[in-house]
């Protein structure tokens, strides 16, 4: 049987019986926080699903400056990802007109479907290049002819239209690459990632990369544990 898990109101899953023992043990599912399958009418407590069999959860991770646990010995296998400061990919970007975060965007989405598959943010990344390419190439021709002819062209307000296509594909491929990581970070790297929307509408990338950078400082810390160990 599978089961969906809540907390603070984002849902995660579904997940096996054995998948909430295992993450209950590493404190990355609490047994306060609320379950329920398919069969089930209601939200009831992890620990009610598991009666018995619920481990003990761990301590708190001393170490690191915030209220993440430590990270899955088993997690740490996975690729690592994009390791930039966020603050260094926006003043990049502001000196290359935007240009390195186009590229940014293709960097951490080609990273999200490398762990995650169902990840679809890059195909709309690249959509959504292609059709601002296409529509700032329009735009220039629109311009180049009125200029020229001294008319008004007609088909100035599909420059508009292409723009708005555009900016719906980009919160798509933002949203998209949320959707992957909340889904990523609630399962095979179980750290209880949870993203706010309002951060990931405005902020997208930068948002994105200062998660990452965090994530890289825990799995940097699993790895002085274990060889400490």
């Amino acid at each position: 049987m599978l089961y969906h898990v809540s907390r603070n109101g984002q849902t995660y899953g579904p997940y096996t019986v054995e998948d909430l023992q295992r993450y209950v043990a590493s404190g990355n599912v609490l047994p306060t926080d609320l379950a329920r399958s398919e069969e089930m009418a209601e939200w009831v407590p992890v620990a009610q699903v598991l009666g018995a069999s619920l481990p003990a959860a761990p301590a708190p991770a001393a170490g690191y400056a915030g209220d993440a646990p430590a990270y899955p010995a088993m997690a740490v296998q996975y690729p690592d990802p994009p390791n930039l400061h966020w603050a260094l990919v926006l003043v990049i970007g502001i000196f290359t007109c935007g240009l390195f975060c186009t590229i940014w965007d293709f960097v951490q989405s080609a990273w999200m479907r490398k762990v995650n598959p169902r990840s679809n943010a890059l195909f709309l990344y690249i959509a959504e290049f292609v059709v601002s390419f296409l529509g700032g190439f329009g735009r220039f021709f629109l311009v180049f002819t009125s200029v020229f002819r001294h008319s008004y062209h007609p088909y100035r307000l599909l420059g508009l239209g292409v723009s708005l296509i555009a900016l719906t594909l980009l919160e798509l491929a933002r949203f998209d690459m949320r959707r992957s990581m909340e889904e990523h970070y609630n399962g095979p790297e179980p750290i209880g990632l949870s993203l706010s929307g309002v951060m990931t509408f405005f902020f997208g990338i930068y948002y994105f990369q200062y998660h990452f950078t965090r994530i890289n400082e825990l799995k940097q810390l699993a790895r002085y544990r274990g060889a400490a160990i």
